[in-house]
């Protein structure tokens, strides 16, 4: 019996509808499933540990070689609701930021912002621990996942929704993080497999949200609305034209040494038609 295809991917809310169908078993013969938060599943790719993973974006410029399996993100366009940087000042005052550790997507594009949208040149610091000692050493904070959408913010903060900033600048989705994959590990029954999972994940979007627990509560409204109206779990053509501009950006204010080349799967065992269909029929997707 061949090794299990090892996939890593991250324990928040928004990672449910993808995963819901691998957690039911979905191909469990071919697939071991493991969780580690965002910046750690890059971690386990290089070290080997992984084959697949829920990455955040901006990792494929260390690890160029690695596929995007086409049609399946965790993406916005618009208000995010789970990327927040949470100031005491206005924008246009902050001179310090503090980076969440767990997301290096979300430190990158706080980063772009700053440079193309705001046209402010703050500090950055990385190592804080929690919200309330960030925003004793800075101005404002990178915040992300579940914290991000169910802690209220501090009554005296001025949140802003970091997906929500790049698309009203840009006209453009954003994506945080997508299943990356090794050359040569994504055959049509895993790639079948990750399709169908997402597919029944987002029939059961309403019982996710119902059973979803972030530290001992329950929040199901306001998981549904989350769920249905910020997240987009599509990755098409407008998706992947936003990954470049994003790349780009990074690249131009240094964060990256040059923007990667997204690079989809599937070219060795299915045609160019079919993968265009795939990224067409996912671009007009309802997720």
């Amino acid at each position: 019996m061949s090794a299990k295809t090892r996939i890593g991917a991250v324990s928040y809310l928004n990672t449910r509808p993808l995963v819901f169908g691998l957690e039911q078993g979905l191909a469990e013969e071919r697939i071991e499933l493991s969780y580690s938060v965002p910046a750690r599943l890059t971690d386990r790719m290089i070290a080997g540990e992984l084959d697949i993973a829920l990455m955040p974006v901006i990792e494929l410029a260390k690890m160029p070689d690695l596929e995007i399996v086409p049609g399946l993100a965790i993406g916005t366009s618009g208000p995010s609701r789970s990327v927040l940087l949470v100031s005491r000042r206005p924008i246009e005052q902050v001179e310090s930021i503090a980076f969440d550790a767990e997301s290096r997507t979300s430190n990158a594009l706080v980063q772009v912002l700053c440079d193309r949208v705001w046209n402010i040149a703050p500090q950055f610091h990385s190592g804080l621990r929690g919200l309330d000692e960030a925003l004793l050493e800075c101005d404002a904070a990178v915040q992300i996942g579940d914290k991000a959408l169910f802690a209220e913010p501090p009554h005296d903060t001025v949140v802003y929704d970091l997906g929500g900033v790049w698309s009203a600048a840009t006209k453009m989705p954003f994506v945080f993080a997508a299943w990356f994959s090794r050359p040569g590990t994504i055959d049509r029954e895993i790639y079948e497999a990750l399709h169908e999972s997402r597919r029944r994940g987002v029939r059961a979007i309403d019982a996710i949200a119902e059973d979803y627990t972030w530290r001992g509560r329950q929040y199901p409204q306001l998981s549904k609305d989350y769920l249905r109206k910020n997240i987009r779990f599509r990755l098409g053509s407008a998706e992947i034209d936003a990954l470049r501009a994003f790349f780009e950006g990074a690249a131009e204010i240094g964060l990256i040494s040059q923007a990667p080349q997204p690079k989809l799967a599937l070219t060795r065992w299915t045609s160019c038609h079919e993968t265009a269909a795939t990224i067409k029929e996912t671009r007009h997707a309802e997720f």
